[in-house]
């Protein structure tokens, strides 16, 4: 009688830690009607970019130029964007010195505005040539769409989340 409890228990256990872990896998994202199979947006081979190119109803030559620009864009950024990390880096080392150097500090902090703003410049570039690719009832559905720090369809993206909290870092920053 004691094995025959001992076996249950094991077997409970065995089941709830299999369960546990199994629930805790990701899935292949929502079924929606013009994605039936559930795939997330980067698994949709015929529209890398997620569903703003379908809402567009773009000609394929227009789909083709768009696609162009969007690699020689990000050709173009992508350095700036490292750079602005790594500045983003050297800022955060300068502030937790044991003696910070406030001339650094400005000086890091200067720098990085002037590649933010040349970010923000070669994506207001960018927009306008894309725009200049479209017809008239396209413009209207394409500078309707949110731009701006939330991005494209109202996420933020991956980023620190709620930050440190309130009770770790004893101020709000």
């Amino acid at each position: 009688m004691k094995t025959l409890r001992t076996i249950a228990a094991i077997t409970i256990l065995a089941t709830f830690a299999t369960a546990g872990s199994a629930f805790a896998q990701r899935g292949q994202g929502r079924a929606y009607a013009n994605n039936p199979q559930g795939k997330g947006m980067m698994n949709n081979a015929e529209r890398p970019y997620g569903s703003g190119q379908c809402i567009l109803d773009l000609t394929p030559e227009q789909d083709a130029q768009i696609t162009k620009l969007r690699t020689k864009h990000l050709k173009e950024v992508t350095p700036l964007r490292n750079e602005l990390g790594e500045k983003r880096a050297r800022l955060r080392t300068l502030q937790t010195a044991e003696n910070p150097n406030l001339n650094e500090i400005n000086k890091t902090i200067d720098e990085m505005a002037i590649i933010r703003a040349n970010i923000q410049k070669k994506g207001a570039a960018h927009r306008t040539e894309v725009a200049s690719l479209l017809t008239d009832d396209q413009k209207v559905i394409y500078n309707s769409r949110r731009q701006g720090p939330m991005g494209r369809k109202g996420s933020a993206g991956m980023g620190q989340g709620m930050g440190r909290g309130m009770r770790t870092g004893g101020y709000w920053n």
